[in-house]
């Protein structure tokens, strides 16, 4: 809680930014090197801080369910595998800058190729988990505006 309110709320919001950011940002490093060189830097930043953020949201949900005490198993299930579904895009993002950064010469065009594909996969399957997490939790706080 900060200031009587639930911490959750908070850190969702910098999760459903930072993490679809930086895996969008992914997408256009997987294609691009010159992306990757000037800005591989700042998007694994922003995919550590998401990713961060995601644990966050994770521990500070089942606090703030101990709380309510609702029963929340689809959102909860989303919620507990995204972080970990999100760990190899920010391992992957990291591996990509290091192969694009100026002056290196890392990695075969098979290796780099490789390497490219499963970052674009990565990216997509954060993309999905945190939407479906994001989407069943928006459903459960604001479902009942759609139903009047």
């Amino acid at each position: 809680m900060i200031f009587g309110l639930p911490i959750h709320p908070l850190v969702v919001h910098a999760a459903v930014i930072l993490m679809p950011a930086a895996a969008l940002a992914a997408l256009v490093m997987s294609y691009l090197p010159s992306f990757s060189r000037r800005y591989g830097k700042l998007v694994l930043g922003v995919s550590i801080l998401g990713l961060i953020s995601l644990f966050a949201a994770r521990w500070s949900g089942e606090k703030l369910q101990e709380i309510v005490g609702v029963e929340i198993e689809r959102h909860q299930n989303w919620g507990n595998l995204t972080p970990f579904i999100s760990i190899p895009l920010v391992a992957l993002i990291y591996i990509r800058w290091r192969m694009d950064r100026e002056g290196a010469n890392i990695g075969s065009p098979a290796i780099r190729r490789s390497v490219s594909i499963l970052l674009v996969l990565a990216a997509l399957i954060s993309l999905v988990y945190v939407a479906l997490s994001g989407h069943s939790g928006a459903e459960l706080v604001w479902g009942w505006v759609s139903k009047n």
